[in-house]
């Protein structure tokens, strides 16, 4: 019995005190509760002992006459209890359905309208599955901005995108297969249009060397001549392989020292 009442006595105090800071931080908004460790392990306490000392609190009730002060602080501390578990209920299906949203495919009349609606900031097509990746303004949730669409639906959201494009900001779109149109135009270039393109202070950055991930070439139209062109639209860049280097570096510091550009790395270290 002592034990009941002495946990009963902890939670109606640790109710007081949670009232108490409350009242406080309404009185001076500027006030706190200490640092952020410290609040969290006193709310985390305050979960525990509301759970503790309600159910103390029930089983006194049964055991002794307990009066109105006991009943009512009873009542309030079960009710606490009983918000909490509420509340993380309400967590775990919440997270649960973002969870569920996030992994179901958009299907190709939500994908038209959320283009349609800008609301796509770009989408591609590799290895057998569409990835989109939504704006902030479609969805708070980390979760729901990265979803995912039918492949075989790419070349109509590809046709979406030029048909609003005119009142649009413009939306990325890229097929890593190979297979179907880019916004990034890649392409295999010759020596004389690199020497062309460096020339006229067009290209961003050139690289020449480094590692290749397996498959890329797959993705650059045109015959393979060693050089890849990358080209955005709004800035180009431009790739060889290291054999090229004693032609292309030459060409790419005599561009920069007329232009300010490209920048330029060699076995994927930036060289001046």
């Amino acid at each position: 019995m002592p034990v009941l009442w002495a946990l009963w006595g902890i939670a109606v105090l640790n109710v007081l005190a949670l009232a108490v800071n409350l009242l406080a931080c309404l009185i001076r908004p500027h006030s706190t509760l200490g640092s952020s460790l410290l609040a969290l392990l006193l709310v985390y306490f305050l979960m525990v002992t509301t759970f503790v000392g309600g159910f103390s609190g029930l089983a006194l009730i049964l055991l002794t006459d307990g009066g109105v002060v006991l009943i009512v602080s009873t009542i309030v501390l079960l009710a606490g209890a009983a918000f909490v578990i509420a509340m993380a209920l309400h967590r775990a299906w919440s997270s649960g359905e973002v969870s569920r949203a996030g992994k179901r495919l958009l299907s190709r009349d939500e994908m038209l309208d959320l283009i349609r609606a800008n609301l796509v900031d770009s989408f591609s097509r590799r290895d057998g599955v569409l990835e989109v990746e939504l704006k902030l303004r479609a969805a708070e949730e980390p979760e729901l901005r990265k979803r995912r669409a039918h492949p075989r639906d790419y070349l109509t959201f590809v046709a979406a995108v030029h048909e609003n494009g005119a009142r649009m900001r413009k939306i990325r779109y890229d097929d890593n297969t190979g297979e179907g149109p880019s916004s990034t135009d890649r392409r295999w270039i010759t020596v004389e249009e690199t020497a062309a393109l460096l020339g006229a202070g067009q290209i961003e950055t050139f690289s020449c060397g480094g590692d290749r991930s397996p498959g890329e070439s797959r993705t650059f139209r045109g015959t393979p001549t060693g050089i890849r062109l990358t080209d955005h639209g709004w800035a180009r860049h431009i790739s060889a392989g290291q054999e090229l280097a004693a032609t292309l570096v030459p060409l790419a510091r005599v561009a920069r020292a007329a232009h300010g550009r490209p920048h330029i790395a060699v076995n994927g270290r930036y060289v001046r």
